[in-house]
């Protein structure tokens, strides 16, 4: 814990600048490799190219392809199956060329329509299954799905046995509640959810006139999410980069959901990201674009500088890795560090971050006073070497596990006394926190033998138990589970 804690307070604010010669872009196709089965099947790729100084730029449209075998239709960006057998399609930009593994089966083959594999992604695209929506826990307006699709099999129960003939229609598939109130043909609280000759209304009479037929036990299921590329750093207002999102299933395959997953984003303001997977670049600054699909949510840094910024790192030298760390995401975001401080202001600063109290006269005297180099450094070291280090996340811990006598729950003075003593000698023989805190979820016994069991003592009750856990040592809040 000291360490980590010298390495975080030693200030170094600069690294190597950017002198060595220019090398040439970094060309990457998205996915690398390409699988397609069964006639619906389809594959969106992009060609992202990034430039020596870590500025990315979407290149799809530039590349040039070129296909060893007449396998896939290209639709734009898209890939369609034509005919089965293995090739490679060869992307060509800026002098790189990147091959691209090939393969098309059952070409010609139709996959029976499945409600779990078409039809669910229908409702998590139009949002219907949202907590705002039908996915709430008592549905909307007499209509309830499972958030995000959790539970399929509910969902058909509910589609096809309740109400039955009034939200589905198999004689009349285009007059059913269930399509008429998506596109807007019928009122509907949440309005037109899309288009009658979308996609997504042509799967649903799909599934219709196959009889709304419930899937077999052994259907394929979702089992990750690939969202490319991973990292945007983009460059000035309005620079825009495509996306991708592919699912792989149980079964081995894998399937292009880029129409059909849900996409959001943590800061719109520096980067948007619209319903196709476009992503849109705005203020300068940092954001997380998200795509959802299924019951997975995956996430891509997008980064935005000024364009045509004038800008050169200082050769400040990094003394500890968290000072590359933070180097590389302010050159990412083509930022300059902060002047290194006084002495005095470092003094107060060192003080009240490591111990929690101001630096004495005298301190101040015989820091100001010494010469060497590195009494910085040794100031670290001095202060986490003092009581008051160990006190002062003591103190910080023992309010988080609530460490107080509670007559109502049975802890007395003498158990809370033992569990914070139990505590102070934890953090006071440096013991890692992931150690210290492995004893005290698996503490089991007396609170006078094993003081880390008050832990269970304070609270009770099962629930509370495994929301203060989540919070206290992963920073979530899960209480929304106990109804969702």
């Amino acid at each position: 814990m000291r360490q980590l804690a010298a390495l975080a307070l030693v200030a170094a604010l600069a690294a190597p600048g950017f002198g060595e010669d220019a090398e040439p872009p970094i060309v990457n196709v998205y996915p690398a490799e390409i699988e397609l089965s069964t006639s619906r099947d389809r594959q969106s790729y992009v060609v992202q190219v990034t430039a020596p100084d870590g500025v990315t730029r979407d290149v799809t449209d530039e590349a040039r392809i070129d296909l060893s075998a007449p396998l896939v239709e290209r639709q734009g960006n898209v890939l369609l199956p034509k005919a089965d057998g293995k090739g490679t399609m060869t992307v060509t930009y800026g002098g790189r060329v990147i091959p691209v593994p090939l393969t098309v089966s059952r070409a010609q083959a139709d996959r029976p329509i499945s409600f779990k594999l078409d039809v669910m992604p229908v409702f998590l695209r139009a949002g219907c299954n949202t907590g705002g929506c039908h996915g709430a826990a008592r549905g909307k307006d007499g209509f309830r799905l499972s958030l995000f699709g959790f539970d399929p099999d509910g969902d058909w129960f509910r589609l096809t046995r309740e109400m039955s003939g009034r939200r589905i229609s198999i004689a009349i598939p285009e007059e059913c509640l269930l399509v008429e109130k998506s596109t807007g043909a019928v009122q509907h609280t949440g309005g037109e959810r899309f288009k009658a000759q979308s996609e997504l209304n042509k799967t649903l009479l799909r599934w219709l006139d196959a009889g709304a037929p419930k899937d077999a036990p052994d259907v394929a299921q979702p089992v990750s999410l690939e969202f490319f590329p991973p990292k945007l750093v983009l460059e000035g207002e309005g620079a825009t980069q495509r996306m991708t999102v592919r699912a792989k299933y149980s079964d081995g395959t894998d399937r292009d959901v880029t129409s059909l997953a849900r996409y959001m984003t943590n800061n719109d303001v520096s980067a948007k990201i619209d319903d196709d997977g476009r992503v849109t670049a705005g203020a300068r600054g940092e954001a997380y674009v998200f795509a959802r699909f299924a019951t997975f949510t995956v996430g891509a840094q997008a980064i935005v500088i000024p364009k045509g910024v004038k800008y050169q790192w200082t050769n400040v030298p990094e003394k500890n890795y968290i000072d590359a760390l933070v180097f590389n995401k302010l050159k990412n975001l083509r930022m300059l560090p902060s002047q290194v401080c006084s002495d005095e202001t470092y003094l107060r600063r060192a003080y009240l971050d490591v111990i929690g109290i101001l630096p004495s006269r005298e301190d101040f005297d015989r820091f100001m006073a010494d010469q060497s180099p590195d009494k910085r450094e040794k100031l670290v070291d001095e202060l986490l070497g003092r009581k008051e280090f160990s006190e002062l996340w003591v103190m910080k811990w023992a309010e988080l596990l609530q460490i107080r006598t509670d007559d109502n729950r049975q802890v007395s003075y003498k158990t809370a006394l033992g569990y914070f003593n139990w505590l102070q000698s934890r953090v006071e023989d440096n013991v890692p926190f992931n150690v210290m805190i492995q004893e005290l979820l698996s503490a089991s016994g007396g609170t006078f033998n094993l003081p880390a069991t008050t832990y269970y003592q304070i609270e009770r009750d099962t629930l509370k138990v495994a929301e203060n856990t989540a919070q206290i040592f992963m920073g979530m809040r899960i209480q929304c589970a106990q109804c969702h």
